[in-house]
């Protein structure tokens, strides 16, 4: 299980935010279950790092996005450990969504694939799939 106060701690650095709120805390919840689905169940039950960075990530992409579509003037800056990112709403979105994709980037071993299907299609003698 993802810890959510481990999530929300990372969020806040990511963020920059002084302190949780309902919401920031409700989108680390969300984002931890989300990755927590992703995950195959044996990773998913020894705390990783990784996951909780993911989740963090995703809570934080969620979050820029929000704000952009409340505020767009709020988007001027964030910070990310020694990165500082400055410009338009736009261009923070675009860092946050690469923020994003490559904390999940790093889970690729820990990710369980439910988009692949493999198994036998039968015809009958009429020709119609069965």
């Amino acid at each position: 299980m993802i810890d959510v106060s481990l999530v929300t701690e990372r969020f806040l650095l990511i963020s920059g935010a002084a302190e949780s709120d309902e919401r920031i805390l409700a989108l680390c919840q969300l984002s931890a279950l989300r990755i927590q689905q992703m995950t195959v169940e044996s990773e998913a039950q020894t705390p990783d790092d990784r996951l909780i960075n993911a989740a963090a990530c995703d809570a934080f992409y969620h979050w820029t996005l929000i704000n952009r579509a409340t505020d767009p003037d709020s988007l001027k800056s964030f910070r990310a450990g020694d990165i500082t990112v400055e410009g338009d709403a736009q261009a923070v979105c675009e860092a946050a969504l690469k923020l994003r994709n490559e904390a999940f980037d790093s889970l690729s071993g820990l990710l369980c694939d439910n988009s692949f299907y493999f198994g036998e299609v039968s015809i009958d003698d009429v020709g119609a799939l069965v």
